[in-house]
């Protein structure tokens, strides 16, 4: 039986790699990495690549992804989510969102995403994101938030 960390990191996976073939002039590319931070969370980051517009011959970094998994309270906190100009817009962040969000309900776990900009924070609770108690920087997702 797959841990919810396998099973969300497995899902990553299958969702990014048609992108590297749709950005391949953009030299698009993601490592995904992951650990245990401790006894009870379990971190994962997916880090992204594109061709760098200043210095074309060289390749830009960024944290596409970043969650934290708490097994001990069955939560999921996306702490970082980020798409470079060219893949926004799109309803990519989104669906990947939902993607995460499909698999955490099933496994009984909530999603939280959290240490939100202020305006990324506005637009989740339009779409139907609830806000967490005695914080403005952090939404769950329910199954009433509009990602897709």
């Amino acid at each position: 039986m797959e841990t919810i960390h396998q099973q969300l990191i497995k899902e990553i996976e299958n969702y990014l790699k048609p992108f590297k073939d749709d950005y391949v002039e953009q030299r698009f590319e993601y490592k995904i990495t992951d650990y245990w931070m401790n006894d009870i969370i379990y971190k994962v980051e997916v880090n992204g690549y594109h061709k760098d517009e200043y210095n074309p011959e060289k390749q830009a970094t960024f944290v596409l992804l970043r969650f934290f998994i708490n097994y001990e309270y069955k939560q999921i906190m996306i702490s970082n989510i980020f798409l470079p100009d060219f893949m926004k817009y799109k309803g990519i962040g989104k669906k990947l969102i939902y993607n995460l969000f499909v698999i955490s309900e099933k496994e009984n776990s909530e999603l939280f995403i959290i240490d939100m900009v202020n305006s990324f924070y506005q637009r989740m609770i339009k779409r139907g994101a609830l806000p967490c108690d005695d914080c403005d920087d952090a939404v769950q997702i329910v199954s009433e938030t509009k990602l897709v």
